[in-house]
């Protein structure tokens, strides 16, 4: 219970965050049938594929899901073939993300700047460790012609 809590807090304050057109586009009938036509269109028929279809594209909107991943997802989570996965996912990008393009781009950005500054943080703490693996390379010079980078006896 306290799980789905966290979660609505999460989406809510993911959700304020958004552009107005992104959250229109979120619970848009429109995009609801688009998705259900694309998915009637690939011989997807039951209901729970096009909810789980419907929560990815969302996840997409949402600046959780990049666009890149996207096809993967449908893949993997949705045991779709490959060609299935790729058609839907451009048929989607096309008739949704193509006319949020400049927010999604937008919103995509300021998510990698955050998770830059997350990252920054701690390269501090991995900069001791990559000190300690060039030392270590020093100790063990490799031939650089070798391909397999054993060192040399």
């Amino acid at each position: 219970m306290e799980e789905q809590e966290n979660q609505k807090d999460f989406f809510w304050k993911t959700y304020e965050k958004l552009p107005d057109n992104i959250k229109e586009a979120l619970f848009a009938e429109e995009n609801f049938n688009i998705v259900s036509e694309i998915c009637e269109a690939n011989g997807l028929s039951e209901d729970e594929t096009k909810s789980q279809l419907m929560k990815y594209v969302g996840k997409t909107l949402m600046g959780l899901l990049p666009i890149k991943e996207f096809p993967i997802i449908l893949e993997l989570e949705l045991d779709l073939d490959t060609e299935t996965a790729r058609n839907i996912s451009w048929d989607i990008d096309r008739r949704i993300f193509s006319h949020l393009r400049i927010s999604l781009n937008k919103l995509y950005e300021a998510n990698v700047a955050e998770n830059k500054e997350l990252s920054d943080n701690t390269k501090k703490e991995g900069s001791e460790v990559k000190q300690e693996i060039k030392k270590e390379e020093i100790k063990n010079p490799v031939n650089p012609k070798d391909q397999y980078k054993e060192p040399l006896i």
